[in-house]
This record gives structure tokens, C-alpha cells and sequence, in this order.
């Protein structure tokens, strides 16, 4: 286990998580937010890793020490050119196995980093989305990390 050095040091765990625990999806992206998520994924079924933030919890030690939890966005995306507007239960069929994999992953998964606590999983705050293109969808997750660190 590393310890905290970097502030986006989960990026780099959660990167190698999901390769290892669903290897059959190739396209893992990084990118910065989800509009760039959406040019981003190219393929059939991708899956994009984005900081969302911080959320800020209590504060001590004259105001140095924090209470933060990391957000952190994964988010799936599948196109199934069949889908169309008044059809899509081929992309959630497709879609399917991938979230329960993406959650398996995910939830409650402990990060090799000295200083974070479990991911838990909440509210995303961001709906399925489509993109202009017929039969393309995306999937959002949001996950949050505990950070013990004083500064």
C-alpha cells in the first residue's frame, strides 16, 4: 500500500481496479468531465473514471484538518445501433451485466491507499444520458472515498 503523496492518487486505484475486475471492457478513458466523457469513448462499451470533487465533511485543528470525502464518477458507455428512440431495451439489455460488474467492483472495494477509507456508493447527481447519436448511452456512478489527512 502507497500512501497519500498525491491528491488524485485514487484515479491511478480505480483505474486498475476496473481493469482488473472487468479486463473484457478494453476503452477505459480518464477524461476530465463528462462532456469530454462523451467524445471520449468511442467503442461499443467503454468505461470513463472522472474527479468530481470533494465533499467536505467537519473540520478541526483550527481549521487544518478535514473531513473529506473524494468523488469519483464511473461512468459506462454502450452503443447499440439497433436502439432506437422508441425502442431501447437492447442498450440496458447490453448495459446490464457491465453495471452489476462496474458495482461489484466498486462497492465497498478498499483502495491500496494508506489514508482513504472504503467506497461507498451515492447519489450520482448526473442521469443516464444519451448522446446525439442514436443508440449510444451512458451509465453514471458515483462513488466516494473517505480521505484521512491533515494538512
Amino acid at each position: 500500500m502507497q500512501n497519500i503523496d498525491n491528491y488524485f492518487a485514487l484515479e491511478d486505484d480505480i483505474l486498475k481496479r476496473i481493469k482488473a475486475e472487468i479486463p473484457e471492457v478494453g476503452e477505459v478513458v480518464t477524461p476530465f468531465d463528462v462532456d469530454d466523457l462523451f467524445q471520449s469513448i468511442v467503442g461499443d462499451v467503454g468505461i470513463g473514471i472522472i474527479y468530481v470533487g470533494d465533499r467536505v465533511a467537519d473540520t478541526t485543528g483550527d481549521g487544518k484538518v478535514n473531513v473529506i470525502y473524494q468523488q469519483w464518477l464511473i461512468a459506462l458507455g454502450v452503443s447499440d445501433a439497433s436502439a432506437q428512440l422508441s425502442e431501447t431495451m437492447s442498450i440496458r439489455q447490453l448495459a446490464e451485466p457491465y453495471i452489476r460488474k462496474i458495482l461489484g467492483a466498486m462497492q465497498g472495494y478498499q483502495p491500496k491507499i494508506v489514508g482513504y477509507k472504503r467506497f461507498i456508493r451515492v447519489d450520482a447527481g448526473i442521469p443516464v444520458g444519451k448522446t446525439v447519436e442514436t443508440g449510444r448511452a451512458f451509465f453514471p456512478f458515483l462513488f466516494e472515498s473517505q480521505m484521512i489527512k491533515s494538512w
